[in-house]
């Protein structure tokens, strides 16, 4: 994190001695704080509301009780709560709390987890409106829609435990295009695996993408109660889709079973906020540019880099700890209303 911004975030800092809200005695629940204490009273989308959410949320919550919960098999479970409005085109809020060290306390900053859009109508995709203009939703049922609501166990895509295969063709990577942090050594020797994309990594912070893997044994507990969940066979696939597919269930078997037979969620960024981009003449007055919600997300939870990085910062302290980290990701209307900032 930046010098300038580790400043202003310890100015909002918490002090330390702040108690955490009790646990349950009685066992496993649905823990945390009510929604509506945390919805914000707006979300800027036109630059990073990280700031204005954080400082809103510590106006209202100390604490949110949602570190080291006890879970079912009496393990320690820390979660952040993703609030994702029914209505797509507006964005939602991720909220967590850090316990140690300069940036801790509570957070809060602006997330997406529409799915796949499209400006031309297509039978069964939702419709709704963004800056006036008509766009369709993908449905939540199907590959690359929404993200579904329900509690994610969750992991930091480093180096260190994740052999990480680059997406891209070759020939769209640059030398130095991306970073070292994409690139495992002794990749066979690390415990988890994923593909990504150049995309997801941005070069204005050191941030990782973030994977989510689908938990069933928490769906009783959470928003994605009673969904079908399963392992959809693969259709026709590229010898190179094949390998991959190989390489994933080698470490989990159970990797593709998940609601309506959907896996490969992630929360991770984009390169809208890089300097390069802001400055390249082949992307000036695209929308992104200036408003959060015009950002693509293809299924995955879309966050700005220095959200990331924070949420990156959450995970690795949750899990030094020795506790399972997930993230709780609710649908709600509480955010279809709340007024949005766009000014640049």
């Amino acid at each position: 994190m930046g010098t300038s911004r580790r400043a202003a975030f310890r100015a909002l800092a918490l002090p330390a001695a702040l108690a955490l809200c009790s646990c349950a005695s009685s066992g496993p629940r649905r823990s945390g704080p009510d929604e509506r204490s945390v919805a914000p009273d707006a979300i800027p989308v036109g630059r990073s509301g990280l700031q204005t959410l954080t400082a809103g949320l510590r106006r209202r919550k100390a604490s949110l009780g949602l570190d080291g919960v006890p879970g079912l098999k009496g393990e320690s479970v820390s979660r952040a709560l993703v609030l994702l409005p029914t209505d797509r085109a507006r964005p939602g809020v991720i909220t967590f709390e850090i316990e140690d060290g300069p940036d801790a306390g509570v957070h809060q900053c602006e997330t997406m987890g529409r799915g796949r859009t499209s400006t031309t109508a297509i039978p069964g995709w939702k419709s709704g409106m963004i800056g006036g203009k008509r766009i369709y939703y993908a449905p939540m049922d199907v590959e690359d829609g929404a993200t579904v609501p329900g509690l994610y166990d969750v992991r930091a895509i480093s180096t260190d435990t994740y052999e990480i295969e680059l997406l891209n063709s070759p020939e769209s990577l640059a030398a130095g295009d991306v970073p070292a942090r994409a690139r495992s050594v002794d990749p066979e020797r690390r415990p988890h695996y994923s593909g990504v994309w150049k995309t997801w990594y941005s070069a204005t912070n050191e941030s990782v993408p973030i994977d989510m893997i689908w938990s069933e044994e928490y769906q009783p507990l959470s928003a994605g109660a009673g969904l079908p969940v399963f392992a959809r066979e693969p259709g026709p696939q590229s010898e190179a889709a094949a390998r991959r597919r190989a390489r994933q269930l080698a470490r989990n078997p159970n990797y593709y079973r998940g609601p309506y037979g959907r896996s490969g969620f992630a929360n991770h960024t984009d390169q809208w906020d890089d300097p390069a981009r802001r400055s390249d003449p082949r992307y000036a007055g695209r929308e992104e540019l200036d408003d959060f919600r015009w950002r693509n997300t293809d299924g995955c939870l879309k966050v700005r880099p220095d959200c990331l990085e924070l949420l990156d910062e959450f995970v690795n302290e949750q899990a030094r700890k020795k506790r399972r980290v997930q993230y709780d990701v609710r649908e709600t209307n509480l955010l279809d209303r709340v007024p949005l900032v766009v000014a640049p």
